[in-house]
């Protein structure tokens, strides 16, 4: 993503289609203050893998099912009996 270009609103309101196209084109980031905060316009494809980061990442913040391990290890122990895997 880099460092987001900063557009004031109204460089925004002259030239939104080119600021629009170099979100989507070019993977430019804007950045625009506003008097309420600030707002960041991004690619629907950074906003996609951004979503995924978060779902991968809140994974690893659930509690283990040790039950679904428990079970995993049988399993691996079955196939281990039938195939032969070795570590």
């Amino acid at each position: 993503m880099g460092i987001p270009k900063i557009t004031k609103q109204t460089d925004l309101r002259d030239n939104l289609y080119k600021t629009l196209e170099e979100v989507a084109t070019g993977g430019v980031t804007h950045l625009v203050p506003t008097k309420n905060g600030e707002v960041i316009i991004i690619s629907r494809q950074e906003y996609d893998s951004i979503l995924l980061e978060k779902e991968f990442l809140q994974e690893f913040q659930a509690p283990l099912n040790f039950e679904e391990l428990t079970e995993a290890s049988e399993v691996f122990k079955k196939l281990d009996k039938k195939f032969g895997f070795k570590k």
